[in-house]
């Protein structure tokens, strides 16, 4: 009997592995006519990027030749008959931008004159197209426009085109139409740089990643040359994407083929989902499949007389089956309803979720904004009755100071639109002294208005942190304005602003003599919109903003008990920890706008 069973089931076995052979042949036919094929479109896809790179090639030796544009060189400063001239070239040639920059990188003709976000006067001097070509060389960078935020290809030449550079001519060209026509095509095709940075992606998610993790010195140049501003650059995959047959990208495997770009230093990576690398292999399983199903039909046959009482039990449970399959799609149908309902709820969730981020963002606008604003309406008050008096040079000074504020203020609106991204701030090396002053100075008329002192006790030597001076003021601000508001109901009302260093760390203490915090309200005291303010009109927003700002600057934000009586809230913030290579825009409240 077991010899028999071995030799039915013998055509079977030699079936499948018949399949197996088929199949590791047809495999590699079908990975063969993949990079055969991935190989013909990267060729096109080279080409196209080469074409689009020689259309506008000339242009800007062309620039660099015509005195049109050049002749504001030997001025020193903008004309709008060469504005005119760019504005022209740019609409007749089809490229986004055409404009002269100097010796020093400052933009003397531009096309875009006109626009708001014009680049006359602003210094490109840091791009390497720039560099390039003021050494006489040609000049080519993809980057993202610090002004425009629009990425694009600069191609840069210098004027005059012999002898010593007294200038440089460059041309932006929009690259996003050959980026659409590659998501179009339906195809998957990136370009990446020479620092395996994807820059061009039929797939817009992939845009700005990287090919693998970028060494520390790969990531300090490219934010020196801005080259892709505002961008994280995370790996693409866990794994590198490096130059082999088969990757894997977001859980997905892909057949991978690459070609260079030689005169831009690009490389184009095509791929191909292994599945499609595989098309061979289900139709000979499914036939190895057929044929062993009709091999089983035969033996059904042949066993048919001996299974004919079996069929009718046969034939019952396939009535059973189908009704099971009738409750299975009503099933099915019950439950893309419930999906369909549970989606609507959700986007009305998720508008209800926006709805509340935009509430919180305004109130935070009004809070922040509403010290600032009051110190202002002291100052302008204090000027009208110096300058009724005939006293100029005080109010002069006053104007200085409402001047500083307002300043002050713009800035403060920056740092409240990157409250949700707080990776944007700017951290510097500064004298922590200089930020108590500042917001001492901020707060000032609070005290003065309530009646309460304001104590400084700062070291004599400098308190070096590496952190983001407005926010730290923010924080200060906010503290002090609360201690202010909680001694006020005192008769002596006192705060104290204390500085020292504890190990590696720079602690401040804001102590006040005030009611204090009861105990059982300390954890709720950083909860957004939660204030102990009953009558000062408070929005709970400020406790709630500096502790995720303290948080965000590497340090931490608590609040105590006070002795005999108020509360204490301390500060800390990371110590300076070493030399900081210093920006070329160190000293400036913004960092300078560019193209």
């Amino acid at each position: 009997m077991s010899k028999r069973w071995l030799y039915l089931a013998l055509p079977p076995f030699l079936l499948v592995a018949a399949a197996f052979v088929l199949v590791q042949l047809f495999l590699e036919l079908d990975r063969d006519a993949v990079d055969r094929k991935a190989g013909e479109r990267l060729t096109l896809y080279r080409q196209t990027i080469l074409g689009e790179y020689q259309k506008y090639r000339y242009l800007p030796y062309m620039i660099a030749r015509d005195p049109r544009a050049t002749f504001v060189l030997g001025l020193g400063q903008p004309v709008e008959s060469a504005n005119r001239f760019l504005q022209e070239m740019a609409e007749n040639s089809g490229v986004e931008l055409l404009y002269v920059m100097n010796a020093e990188g400052t933009t003397l003709a531009a096309s875009n004159w006109q626009d708001e976000l014009s680049l006359i006067g602003r210094n490109y001097g840091f791009r390497p197209y720039f560099k390039s070509a003021i050494k006489g060389e040609e000049g080519q960078f993809f980057a993202i426009g610090a002004t425009s935020d629009e990425p694009g290809l600069f191609l840069a030449r210098p004027t005059p085109v012999t002898g010593a550079p007294l200038g440089v001519a460059v041309v932006k060209v929009d690259m996003r139409p050959l980026e659409e026509a590659w998501a179009e095509g339906g195809e998957i095709v990136f370009a990446s740089d020479a620092n395996g940075v994807i820059f061009l992606s039929s797939r817009p998610e992939w845009r700005y990643r990287s090919l693998s993790v970028l060494p520390e010195d790969v990531r300090r140049m490219i934010e020196s040359t801005r080259q892709y501003a505002g961008q994280d650059l995370k790996p693409v995959s866990r794994q590198p994407v490096e130059a082999r047959e088969q990757v894997s990208i977001d859980g997905r495997v892909y057949r991978h083929n690459t070609s260079d770009v030689g005169l831009l230093g690009w490389t184009l990576h095509f791929l191909v989902p292994v599945q499609e690398a595989r098309k061979s292999v289900l139709p000979i399983w499914a036939a190895t499949l057929s044929l062993c199903l009709a091999y089983a039909v035969v033996l059904l046959v042949l066993r048919g007389r001996r299974l004919r009482k079996a069929s009718v039990e046969l034939r019952r449970e396939s009535a059973e089956l189908k009704e099971l399959n009738t409750r299975l799609v009503g099933e099915i149908q019950e439950r893309r309803r419930v999906e369909r309902e549970l989606l609507e709820a959700q986007r009305g969730l998720a508008r209800s979720n926006r709805l509340a981020a935009v509430g919180e963002m305004s109130a935070a606008v009004v809070h922040e904004l509403s010290q600032p604003l009051a110190a202002l309406r002291m100052f302008v008050a204090g000027t009208r009755k110096f300058l009724e008096k005939g006293d100029t040079g005080t109010a002069a000074e006053n104007l200085d100071e409402i001047d500083a504020l307002q300043s002050r203020m713009a800035s403060l609106t920056q740092e409240l639109k990157r409250f949700a991204r707080p990776a944007e701030s700017r951290i510097e090396k500064i004298d922590l002294r200089e930020s108590v002053r500042t917001a001492e100075k901020i707060v000032r008329p609070r005290f003065e208005e309530t009646g309460v002192v304001l104590k400084l006790d700062l070291p004599a030597t400098p308190l070096e942190v590496e952190t983001a001076p407005f926010r730290v003021e923010q924080i200060l601000v906010n503290l002090l304005r609360n201690g202010a508001d909680a001694a006020a109901t005192e008769d002596a009302g006192e705060v104290l602003l204390r500085a020292d260093v504890s190990g590696e760390q720079v602690r401040l203490r804001i102590s006040d003599n005030g009611p204090g915090i009861p105990e059982d309200l300390r954890e709720r005291i950083f909860d957004p919109f939660f204030s102990t303010k009953t009558s000062s009109g408070g929005m709970g927003l400020g406790l709630a903003i500096s502790m995720r700002l303290a948080e965000d600057l590497g340090g931490g934000l608590s609040v105590r008990a006070n002795t005999p009586k108020g509360a204490i809230f301390e500060l800390c913030l990371p110590g300076f920890a070493g030399p900081v290579a210093k920006s070329p825009e160190a000293g400036t409240t913004e960092p300078q706008a560019a193209e």
